[in-house]
């Protein structure tokens, strides 16, 4: 993808669509992610996007905001800490000597662990940190939390009203919960082709989590999208595979490859990267 591509037309677009959607419906349903290699692909995908980065920054500068008193905060989906550790910090530097309980969820053991890991480095003596290795609904945490937040791991409820309404209840007074989700977009419209079912059910996008808080009677404050870029020219497979959610067949490699191609777009530099958005949605409690 150089700076000097051509940039493809809608129809040059859709074209290559058809043919990734094509392909898969000959190939049948594909492999998901290993879990066993899910962290690792990750992590990797992540050093290609500038995505991570504008989420830190969005949440430092929303927690900054909280200076009054002791605050617990809980984060599904914590990954590896990576992000978290920088909320964690910002949270216990903004009034050095208040508490600050730090609880993540995480299914995966090694994910949880590197949290725990990545926390600890933080060496800040006012932070407590916990983990639970379970999905949201099996965690056993108590509220109230002042902050929640779900990075990227709506996709994986089950039922999204039932998750919102169920964070919201392990909110105290004030209390915020923030979930992190990218729309359909170009990147997506792969992931609706190619990935399989997350346990009976698609991976969420951004306008069902607007329809999950319109079912959970929820009032959003704002919705704020943070254009990222991914670049994805010399990607690996695994890359790719994580990018797509899905174990791609040689057949339908090239093809994805072409697409990807053909929906970059040029970033400040002129370089060619994929639009890479996520959308930040937020809530709060003030009933109590």
């Amino acid at each position: 993808m150089s700076n000097l591509a051509r940039p493809s037309s809608p129809s040059e677009t859709l074209g290559l669509l058809d043919a990734v959607i094509s392909a898969r419906a000959v190939a049948g349903v594909l492999p998901g992610l290993a879990p066993a290699t899910y962290a690792r692909d990750h992590a990797c995908f992540e050093t290609r996007s500038d995505q991570r980065r504008l989420i830190a920054d969005h949440l430092v500068t929303v927690l900054a905001d909280r200076r009054i008193g002791p605050i617990s905060m809980l984060s599904v989906g914590c990954g590896d800490g990576a992000l978290d550790a920088r909320l964690a910090a910002t949270l216990a530097d903004v009034l050095p000597t208040r508490p600050v309980r730090y609880v993540g969820i995480d299914p995966y053991a090694g994910s949880a662990a590197a949290f725990v890991a990545a926390l600890s480095d933080l060496d800040r003596e006012s932070l407590e940190t916990q983990v639970h290795v379970a999905t949201f609904d099996e965690a056993p945490v108590a509220g109230p939390f002042d902050v929640i937040t779900f990075v990227h791991s709506m996709y994986y409820v089950p039922r999204v009203a039932e998750t919102l309404r169920a964070a919201f209840d392990l909110l105290g007074p004030g209390g915020e919960l923030i979930v992190v989700n990218a729309p359909r977009g170009v990147l997506n419209a792969l992931v609706g082709v190619l990935a399989p079912p997350l346990e009976g059910h698609r991976q969420w996008f951004s306008d069902d989590v607007v329809a999950g808080f319109a079912e959970a009677g929820q009032q959003l404050e704002e919705i704020v999208t943070l254009e990222g870029r991914l670049d994805l020219a010399v990607a690996s497979d695994a890359v790719l595979d994580f990018t797509v959610q899905a174990r791609l067949t040689p057949e339908l490699r090239p093809l994805v490859r072409a697409y990807l191609h053909a929906v970059s777009v040029p970033d400040a530099s002129g370089e060619m990267r994929v639009p890479h958005p996520v959308d930040v949605f937020c809530v709060k409690r003030s009933d109590l």
